[in-house]
């Protein structure tokens, strides 16, 4: 059993709430991530996210499987033919900032396979992470997804 899981994380200088928001509100998270064209995630559903702006841009399948707000962002997602699990975890900080984790599980293929796409989510990870705080810290959008090479 595949057992390497991506793993970013930090501190991000806002309140939970503002963390879990800025990920579950679609007008948002298009600011710092992937484009959204949902009304915001609910648990159960099934909704696409898009890598830029255009019309026919590439989507991504996402399936909601649990939130807890602020604490808890549960997803899952398809790469290629096959879904990863996805999780944010979401502490208060002493100072009341937000200790932000996410994880994905869950990667198929062959062992090397695995290790570059495990490899890959982490650098993506802490790029969305590096962006959510550009936004909440700073009110400064940067665009990770469009700009990653």
């Amino acid at each position: 059993m595949n057992n390497i899981t991506a793993k970013a994380q930090s501190i991000v200088r806002a309140a939970p709430e503002e963390v879990f928001n800025a990920f579950v509100d679609a007008e948002k998270m298009s600011k710092f991530w992937f484009t959204r064209r949902d009304n915001g995630l609910e648990e159960g559903e099934t909704i696409f996210w898009y890598i830029g702006q255009k019309e026919d841009a590439y989507a991504i399948e996402v399936s909601v499987k649990k939130l807890v707000e602020p604490h808890l962002i549960q997803i899952e997602w398809r790469s290629g033919e096959h879904f990863t699990k996805v999780l944010w975890r979401i502490r208060e900080t002493d100072d009341g900032g937000t200790n932000l984790t996410i994880e994905e599980s869950g990667f198929n293929g062959s062992e090397g396979e695995i290790v570059a796409n495990a490899l890959d989510s982490t650098g993506g990870f802490n790029q969305v992470i590096i962006a959510l705080k550009a936004l909440l810290e700073h009110e400064a959008i940067i665009n990770v997804v469009t700009d990653h090479a």
